[in-house]
């Protein structure tokens, strides 16, 4: 009777078919790509779950899914990315409320940058792109505390060959920690209201210029600015930690300092940069069983163990705050920086407002820094194009 069993029990293990893998796009390239092709793995041999890791182009996954859908190829259940793809793909209607409760530790930037009409649109799993000070010890031996001090150290270290500071000049990333830091925000807090033409927004403009006279006779563009800080051609750059590896790519000689950005005096507030993350979104179809596992995939992703494990599987941070500690980040002088603060940091969601004051920003920032306008003038400016913007 037990060899019956047995041997029935063999025959039906044959016939009941594997279950189907999960397709995943992934929007990583190199060592973080491998790392959730590791993440993927463990959690197919703790679960039994297969997962189905595709490499997407972060540039180029939403045409790729345009594509697909156009010529009827198989469609991912997952995708694997960042903050402007949740936008993006949020926009396309591409994706749905993944049904996964976040951790009441999960940063709150995190939770901003996800949430739109009170929905969450994707699973945070890490934070990333930071603003952060970086320095060259062979010319400044540490970093200074307060934007006072760099304002001051910048001119000081500047010359006719090397320049104070650099950094997008032009760009709202490199903006909006001021405007956080003296007190402003971009949006109201119902995220939906414009908030640019407002006395914070007039002091941190006056901030910016203030820091421009340290940059680069040219004003210098964003990548020629990486590379005069890289060479040794410049003393201070304010910039993310996605740019890291470029420099590094540079000059494998440049002795790198990284600190948070600096406290500004007249508020005693540190300039907190905008905080990206890092997300697990669901396609819009994905439903029944397979909806069921992509769920348990998201939760094992949220579990302190595995939380605890991001930083060293794609350098980053956790989402969660109670990993921060467990993950050991004081150890790694990048992470270290990132993670200071990092509580407090703000993020934008990803909404047609948060889209329009970046536009508005962006648009308007040259002629700040030409001298065509003034602050109070840039501001109103940037306020009446964000608000048209949004009408449209």
């Amino acid at each position: 009777t037990q060899s019956r069993s047995s041997a029935a029990s063999d025959v039906y293990k044959r016939q009941t078919p594997a279950p189907r893998p999960l397709a995943l796009w992934v929007a990583e390239e190199g060592p973080a790509l491998e790392g959730v092709r590791g993440l993927a793995r463990e959690f197919t041999a703790s679960t039994g779950t297969p997962l189905e890791v595709l490499a997407r182009p972060a540039d180029g996954l939403r045409l790729s899914l345009a594509t697909a859908t156009l010529v009827g190829d198989p469609l991912p259940d997952l995708f694997w990315g960042d903050q402007e793809l949740l936008a993006g793909l949020l926009a396309d209607g591409q994706v749905q409320p993944p049904g996964v409760v976040a951790p009441d530790d999960t940063l709150p930037a995190l939770l901003t940058a996800a949430t739109a009409g009170d929905r969450l649109w994707g699973v945070p799993l890490a934070g990333r792109h930071s603003l952060l000070l970086l320095y060259n010890r062979a010319l400044t031996p540490e970093a200074p505390l307060t934007s006072d001090a760099l304002i001051a150290r910048s001119r000081a270290a500047a010359t006719k060959d090397v320049a104070g500071l650099v950094m997008a000049w032009d760009e709202a990333r490199w903006l909006l920690p001021w405007l956080y830091a003296f007190g402003g925000a971009p949006l109201a807090p119902d995220d939906r209201t414009i908030s640019l033409d407002t006395p914070e927004m007039v002091a941190a403009l006056g901030l910016l210029r203030e820091l421009y006279a340290a940059a680069p006779d040219s004003g210098a563009g964003y990548q020629r600015g990486q590379r005069l800080f890289a060479q040794g051609y410049a003393a201070f750059a304010i910039d993310g930690d996605w740019a890291l590896p470029r420099y590094r790519q540079i000059s494998a000689t440049l002795d790198l300092g990284i600190a948070p950005l600096p406290v500004v005096p007249a508020t005693g507030r540190p300039a907190p940069g905008l905080l990206g993350g890092t997300y697990l979104l669901f396609q819009r179809d994905l439903s029944g069983e397979d909806l069921e596992r992509a769920r348990a995939f998201a939760r094992w992703l949220l579990e302190p163990a595995t939380q605890a494990r991001i930083p060293a599987t794609l350098a980053r941070l956790p989402a969660r705050a109670g990993a921060l500690e467990a993950a050991n980040v004081a150890a790694d002088p990048l992470l270290a920086a990132m993670a200071s603060g990092v509580a407090a940091a703000p993020g934008l969601p990803p909404t047609p407002a948060a889209r329009c004051v970046l536009s508005a920003i962006d648009g308007w920032l040259p002629h700040l820094l030409d001298g065509a306008l003034n602050q109070a003038e840039a501001a109103a400016a940037m306020q009446a194009e964000a608000e048209q913007c949004l009408r449209l």
